[in-house]
């Protein structure tokens, strides 16, 4: 499977998400789909809301209840969730809970943006990992495409999606 382009808009969406949360110290994080009928570009970038997230300054937890908003939402517009993104206040690496806790199907992909009070707005410089025999695998970055759609930007959470 070839990797869906990433938005300009949509990488930059990401990058202020992350710096507002990580200003006062802490984690976030959110998720990116892909259209079902066309996987080649990232259609929604989906930022964590309040309800059911919770965020410390080492940890970002997304409840079962806004995992499962955000689905049915994608069910609803033809898209699937293909990768989580979530920040760190220092190096980009899976930490433990990153590893056991995260999303573990077969070519699910995560990342992590570094320095979450001042994110580079440069996936190449965030840490990339796909899901695959059993662990997470290093991967190359979501190219970012000038010729990818514009993203459409959301917020999740158990209340719902809002900003559709």
């Amino acid at each position: 499977m070839t990797s869906p382009l990433l938005p300009p808009d949509g990488v930059a969406s990401i990058a202020a998400h992350i710096a507002a949360h990580g200003s006062v110290g802490m984690e976030t994080g959110g998720f990116l789909l892909v259209r079902r009928s066309e996987p080649g570009a990232v259609a929604t970038v989906a930022h964590a809301g309040s309800v059911g997230i919770l965020r410390h300054p080492r940890q970002f937890v997304i409840s079962a209840g806004a995992v499962e908003a955000l689905s049915e939402w994608a069910d609803t517009h033809g898209e699937r969730i293909f990768s989580q993104f979530h920040s760190h206040g220092g190096r980009a690496f899976l930490s433990p809970i990153d590893r056991a806790g995260g999303i573990r199907v077969a070519g699910f992909v995560t990342t992590v943006v570094p320095d979450f009070a001042r994110p580079q707005p440069d996936p190449t410089l965030w840490g990339w990992w796909t899901f695959a025999n059993g662990d997470w695998q290093s991967r190359p970055p979501l190219p970012v495409g000038a010729s990818a759609t514009a993203s459409r930007i959301i917020v999740f959470d158990e209340a719902g999606v809002h900003g559709q």
